[in-house]
């Protein structure tokens, strides 16, 4: 094994415990509300999008929509979304956050931000940049999985 090999396994270990601690971070604001992270993900997608179809969110979230009507189901059972007719097109159903749920999502967010604005002021780094490089790794990721799928 090279070194380059031994930096490369410490990488794809390191972008994988980076999603588990955020995870985990994020469970200690989500878990009092009953809430998974890719549950708070949808929501806070449609929070900031508006009322969206599901295969919108899919998109948003780069997930299939057999990956994402299960959590949606959920949370429309836990009253968390509502299905509503497409002011658009009458046969499709928009998703949004009930005006009871607003307050409580409200909440969420604010303590999502105490973690974000820690995160932030313990790297000692602007979250642009922190972004920029993880969206340049995430952009080359897709790409070999693109040129895989078509080669």
């Amino acid at each position: 094994m090279t070194p380059a090999d031994h930096l490369y396994d410490e990488l794809c270990l390191s972008v994988y415990n980076t999603n588990r601690y955020f995870h985990r971070l994020y469970s200690r604001v989500l878990d009092p509300y009953d809430l998974s992270y890719l549950q708070y993900m949808s929501l806070l997608i449609i929070h900031q999008q508006g009322p969206l179809k599901l295969m919108a969110i899919g998109a948003a979230l780069d997930l299939s929509s057999n990956t994402l009507t299960p959590v949606i189901d959920k949370l429309v059972k836990k009253s968390w979304l509502q299905k509503t007719p497409s002011p658009t097109d009458k046969r499709a159903k928009v998703l949004t956050i009930p005006a009871d749920k607003q307050p409580l999502f409200a909440q969420i967010l604010t303590e999502v931000d105490a973690i974000r604005d820690n995160l932030l002021a313990r790297s000692g780094r602007p979250l642009e940049d922190v972004l920029r490089e993880n969206q340049a790794l995430n952009d080359i990721l897709q790409t070999m999985l693109t040129e895989e799928k078509e080669g």
